[in-house]
């Protein structure tokens, strides 16, 4: 039986914002709606292709290869209160509760997660059309704001019922509503991207999933919705709390 995880209290931060970044942003505020949770994971999500700023579309040398191991075996190094982008992938503003956690280790701006609307070629004209991938957009952003970073991270809410033969936990994707009655246990999955603003160069990162009971309320819906949500943001809280401490340790010094 998992034991469940200690709340953690988020601290008070201040957030300063950078030329060419939002200025004043805040979060969705997370709504007591069970499909709060759902409505985010359901919004398209930025692809690797977006992220890693990979041209498929030219023949890959041997001389490309040994210039990628050459810039990799420089390692990722994000120190302390370095300036960073914080991206949530199909949000337009990163979780509140994600932006208090990472303030703690850099200096946070944020940047949208949605991804860009593939530009319509204009038939009738012959200038070519201009569709600037996704990170190498925010690259040259953070380079204007002089910023160190991209923090590109993704969330995933999982449900998870014991199979009668086996007695083990079958995971599923939640995918909004009330809870599965057969429901006992809950995760969040993070994975994160961190690509370094003058380089390019990229490192992924996935922490320990969190986990935690869910306990189903026996009350009439409305309380029973209440609970769920609850339960549902103190998962995420600690998911982020950890994952940023994590995150912040790993690539303080030189990692490769």
């Amino acid at each position: 039986m998992l034991n469940k995880l200690k709340r953690g209290i988020p601290l008070s931060v201040l957030f300063i914002p950078t030329l060419f970044m939002f200025s004043g942003c805040t979060s969705e505020p997370a709504s007591k709606n069970p499909t709060y949770v759902a409505a985010k994971v359901n919004k398209a999500q930025l692809t690797d292709e977006d992220v890693f700023d990979s041209n498929l579309n030219h023949e890959i040398t041997e001389e490309d290869i040994q210039r990628a191991i050459a810039q990799a075996e420089q390692g990722f190094v994000l120190p302390a209160r370095s300036p960073v982008i914080l991206v949530q992938s199909g949000a337009t503003t990163p979780d509140s509760e994600m932006q208090l956690e990472m303030s703690k280790y850099y200096r946070v701006s944020v940047n949208s997660g949605v991804p860009p609307t593939k530009a319509r070629i204009n038939r009738k004209s012959d200038e070519p059309v201009i569709q600037n991938n996704y990170m190498r957009t925010l690259r040259l952003v953070g380079a204007k704001g002089r910023q160190k970073a991209i923090i590109v991270y993704w969330g995933t809410l999982e449900t998870g019922k014991v199979d009668d033969k086996t007695n083990m936990t079958v995971w599923s994707t939640y995918t909004g509503g009330k809870m599965p009655s057969e429901t006992k246990s809950i995760r969040y999955l993070l994975r994160f991207a961190l690509v370094d603003v003058k380089t390019g160069n990229w490192v992924t990162y996935s922490p320990t999933n969190t986990e935690r009971e869910f306990v189903q309320s026996s009350f009439n819906n409305q309380s029973s919705a209440g609970t769920q949500a609850t339960q549902i943001d103190e998962l995420k809280r600690n998911a982020y709390e950890f994952a940023s401490r994590d995150l912040s340790t790993r690539y303080e010094k030189y990692s490769r």
